[in-house]
């Protein structure tokens, strides 16, 4: 099956040159998790799932300067990649000591501009760039050069939109998600080729007639997870309990991970307005991701009219096939304490994804960072690492506190 927007596509993913990563993901085998088993206990420091964890202070310029909502942090071959801002469709390119490099923003509506930015990736040789904007209809694609970033070509899109999309690491393949925004679409799932052939798809199985007003796409973007795990590209669609990742051999999707909802997921009938949400035991899995020995998941329990009572979060180590508890705060937020070397809680986020390559994200303010680090309690603190210690304070002592954001990153155990 070939289309004039597949054919056009794949020459604009193939740009992107062949993605590589430091993560192993050799174990294809499949993971089952009981969303309801009770956990061994609870997860409350970094020492808990990590031995490292290091503070970048991010270079401070008029040109660098990083926003109060950071959607996307992208970690690729040294560099990192920070969607700033949500959707104002700026991309800031930092490497790993914290020097800026350079930065896109070309938010307008000519041929080589953006409305916003949905979703992007890099290839692993840091040679291009890719944008997905579905408000402007638009894929993108930058080279990369030591001073920026150089257009290339545009591609307009046309019904159905794709929301996530994702090379598909050591291969010229790329997987497209688009989510059921009417209820109708007749696919949500593509792997296409290089020639512009649709390698596999999996057919809208959950299709729906709505039923009552408001119930639209805006659910099916929040259930619609596409993450990468090694070199496994991973995904999940919206009324699916299963992960599936995409097999490079046979162009096949395969389970990955096998949720045991017990019958209490999110269903057509409550998506389309027919039927209502009458208890506490209805679920629904907003966030996923995976590293080397960890998945890191969360469920919603759901009451009348869709209101959240609930939200939950988990570790489970594939390892040992043990499941770990996160406390969730109120502000839907996982906070645990750095008891490897003394700095503030690490901030696990539901919404914003801050897991690549095997690392995890989370950013502090720098008047926050200089406040805490002059505080009574890091002073008498005892961390495992003395040194650690003694170099926060001296990184603290060097920002100033209108400085871009101290970035955090966590390298879970293997």
């Amino acid at each position: 099956m070939k289309t004039r927007l597949f054919i056009l596509l794949m020459i604009f993913l193939w740009s992107c040159g062949r993605h590589t990563t430091n993560e192993k993901s050799n174990d294809n085998s499949v993971i089952e998790i009981d969303l309801f088993s009770k956990p061994a206990s609870s997860v409350k420091a970094l020492s808990d799932f990590s031995n490292n964890i290091e503070y970048i202070p991010l270079e401070t310029t008029k040109n660098s300067l990083v926003g109060p909502i950071i959607r996307k942090t992208l970690y690729i071959n040294n560099r990192i990649y920070i969607l700033n801002s949500g959707f104002d469709g700026e991309i800031l390119c930092f490497d790993l000591d914290g020097k800026f490099l350079f930065k896109i923003n070309n938010k307008g509506r000519g041929p080589e501009e953006y409305d916003f930015v949905t979703d992007f990736d890099a290839s692993s040789d840091n040679r291009n760039l890719t944008i997905l904007s579905s408000s402007a209809r638009k894929f993108l694609t930058y080279g990369i050069t030591d001073t920026g970033f150089n257009f290339q070509r545009s591609i307009k899109l046309k019904d159905p939109t794709p929301w996530r999309f994702s090379l598909v690491p050591g291969t010229d393949k790329a997987f497209i998600a688009i989510p059921s925004w009417t209820g109708t679409e007749p696919t949500l799932s593509l792997l296409i080729s290089t020639f512009g052939d649709t390698l596999n798809f999996k057919p809208n199985h959950y299709k729906y007639n709505k039923i009552q007003e408001g119930q639209g796409g805006s659910r099916s973007i929040s259930g619609l997870l596409v993450f990468r795990y090694g070199n496994l590209v991973c995904f999940k669609e919206e009324f699916s309990d299963t992960v599936f990742y995409v097999d490079q051999k046979d162009n096949s999707f395969k389970p990955r991970i096998l949720f045991n909802t017990h019958n209490t997921y999110f269903t057509l009938d409550m998506k389309s307005g027919a039927k209502k949400i009458i208890d506490n035991t209805t679920t629904y899995i907003p966030n996923i991701f995976e590293t080397s020995r960890y998945v890191f998941y969360w469920y919603y329990t759901m009451i009348v009219e869709q209101k959240v009572i609930n939200l939950y979060g988990f570790l489970f180590d594939k390892k040992t096939g043990t499941k770990y508890a996160f406390d969730v705060g109120e502000d839907r937020e996982i906070k645990l304490r750095d008891d490897l070397s003394g700095g503030p809680d690490f901030n696990i986020e539901l919404f914003n994804n801050q897991c690549s390559g095997g690392k995890l994200f989370a950013f502090v303010e720098a008047i926050s960072f200089k406040k805490y680090v002059n505080g009574q309690d890091f002073i008498n603190l005892k961390v495992s690492d003395p040194k650690k210690k003694i170099e926060l304070k001296r990184l603290a002592d060097t920002l100033e506190e209108t400085d871009n954001p101290v970035l955090i990153i966590v390298t879970p155990k293997d």
